[in-house]
């Protein structure tokens, strides 16, 4: 791109506000309607493969796409999208302003009303864009601009997600980590509560001057989004009024069904909650104006001519009262320089970066990561990709081991090995405690080795029936009430018959859960009768144990 630009089709280039090694973002002047703008261009020409190219200019142009329907005050406008032979360029309202990280960054502290005026504006944005079908996906800070009235607007729409495209992948956790909500960092698909999701994250660091979820690595930082609650706002930041807790806490609602289903909602309790705020601040007690005799005013005035004719300060008691009232103005913030970190065009590395991420190839991505901070350690973006793309190729490298384990575990369980079976699927657990294939199958083991061992108890009563073994008999019983009673029937039967004869047959197992079981059987009980040596049915029916799992083993607890 020519250094000495002064022209970019109609425009007229007042100066470069930031450059890329593939574009640059100026800020220029539109002729027509003598307005100011910036324009964001791009060469096409320099990136050699063309599919690359071919997805560099998706993105572009989906980010053009995205924001140029939207129509707002609270969102910086796109005018047009130019496409010449060697450039293609977005032009773009200009903002004369700073960026909301900014503000935060510089520990300034920020009035409550200026935060919930901030928070109202946001949200309105959002909401218009949602009702256009379009998800921002990226809220944060650093695409918040303000203008130099302290007006919010919402930029870079250039990861957004129109709702009827096919475009943007499921899968991809694009977007930036600490602000991401849980199923956005699980790269499930999302809606417009990932956005409100993200709304709490910016509420809570605002207020605080901290983020919700922080951590040492992505891998933490997306823990804490996905598995615990933060650290309440008002233990972060004691002297923070009441009544945002819960605003925050129902955003940041890890089910997308317990947040704010839309962002006027949200702006309504924020609204609600200042109203209260501001009922119950204590109203300043002003000054009175005190009758003051004719001798004082004489002495203020004698005291303000000697000032202007002699040069000299005098220190005078009523404007000594006046400093010290309690009725303070705040003083405006300072207009901040025209920064327009939003916009800055990335470098052609950080674009082969992002596209290597969005194809899924991490490990390239890491080395590119790696590449851009061992020049530029600072590099936000290039830190951000390189811990997303770590903690892809991990999430990559348990599911290749969970779909090792579920295999090796299935394959276990249909040759009859169930206690292998549930050692296999506890290790999917231990990867991802909410695998449904591996409860599914430690049901189906844990099941398949009580029938087993449920149907050995039986046996094992029937034989001590037939061989006179009572010890062998209540060792399977559980009950105090069952084990007496069962010791009194067969103490009876060994003492006057002998031969005995006992069949359980057409066994059926109810499990009610995996510690507790009805077992039904028919039972034919013969024996010879000692006194005289006549065979008799002694039984012949169903009979209904109820059992239990008692530590590992299953007892009888009642019978029918």
């Amino acid at each position: 791109m020519p250094e000495n630009i002064k022209n970019i089709g109609k425009y007229k280039i007042l100066e470069t506000i930031g450059k890329g090694a593939m574009g640059v973002v100026y800020k220029a002047a539109d002729p027509d309607i003598d307005r100011v703008v910036a324009i964001k261009a791009i060469r096409f020409d320099i990136i050699s493969e063309e599919s690359e190219r071919e997805d560099i200019m998706k993105r572009f142009i989906r980010e053009a796409q995205s924001a140029g329907k939207l129509i707002h005050p609270n969102i910086v406008t796109i005018y047009d999208v130019v496409k010449s032979e060697n450039m293609t360029y977005i032009v773009m309202q200009y903002i004369e302003g700073h960026s909301l990280q900014k503000t935060i960054s510089s520990g300034e502290k920020i009035p409550i009303e200026k935060v919930v005026f901030l928070m109202t504006q946001i949200c309105d944005a959002l909401e218009y864009a949602h009702k256009k079908g379009i998800i921002h996906r990226d809220i944060k800070p650093a695409n918040i601009l303000i203008d130099e009235e302290g007006k919010p607007y919402l930029v870079d729409f250039g990861i957004a997600r129109v709702e009827t495209s096919t475009i943007t992948q499921t899968g991809r956790t694009v977007g930036t980590p600490s602000y991401m909500s849980p199923e956005q960092v699980m790269g499930k698909k999302v809606n417009k509560c990932s956005d409100i999701f993200s709304l709490g994250v910016l509420l809570y660091e605002i207020l605080t001057g901290k983020r919700p979820f922080h951590g040492d690595s992505i891998t933490t930082v997306i823990y804490k989004i996905i598995n615990e609650e933060p650290l309440s706002s008002m233990e972060v930041k004691k002297t923070m009024p009441k009544g945002f807790e819960p605003i925050i806490s129902k955003a940041l609602a890890k089910d997308p069904k317990k947040r704010y289903q839309t962002c006027g909602q949200f702006k309504h309790d924020l609204q609600e909650n200042l109203k209260i705020i501001t009922q119950k601040k204590p109203v300043k007690s002003k000054k009175l104006w005190i009758p003051i005799s004719a001798a004082v005013i004489l002495f203020v005035i004698f005291g303000i001519m000697s000032m202007l004719f002699l040069n000299q300060k005098i220190d005078l008691p009523f404007l000594s009262i006046a400093k010290s009232s309690e009725i303070l103005v705040e003083s405006p913030i300072p207009p901040a320089s025209p920064i327009h970190e939003s916009i800055i065009f990335p470098s052609k590395l950080e674009i082969k970066m992002k596209l290597s991420f969005e194809k899924g190839n991490y490990p390239e991505t890491v080395d590119l990561a790696k590449k851009i901070l061992s020049s530029q350690p600072d590099n936000e973006t290039a830190q951000d990709y390189l811990i997303q793309a770590q903690h892809e190729i991990q999430n990559e490298s348990i599911s290749d081991s969970i779909a090792k384990y579920l295999s090796t575990g299935i394959n276990q369980y249909k040759k009859g090995s169930y206690g292998k079976c549930i050692e296999n699927m506890k290790k999917i657990l231990k990867l991802d405690r909410e695998n449904k294939e591996a409860k599914k199958y430690i049901y189906l083991a844990d099941t398949a080795l009580s029938q087993i061992h449920i149907k050995n108890i039986l046996a094992d009563q029937r034989k001590a029936e037939e061989e006179k073994d009572l010890n062998s008999i209540t060792d399977d019983i559980g009950s105090q009430n069952i084990l007496e009673q069962r010791k009194a029937d067969l103490t009876l039967l060994f003492n006057h018959y002998k031969d005995i004869k006992s069949v359980y047959s057409n066994i059926k197992i109810n499990f009610k859960n995996t510690r507790e079981a009805e077992v039904k059987f028919s039972h034919m009980l013969i024996a010879v009768y000692i006194k005289t040596n006549q065979k008799k049915v002694l039984f012949d029916g169903i009979k209904i144990w109820t059992m239990k799992k008692i530590g590992t083993q299953w007892k009888i607890i009642d019978k029918k």
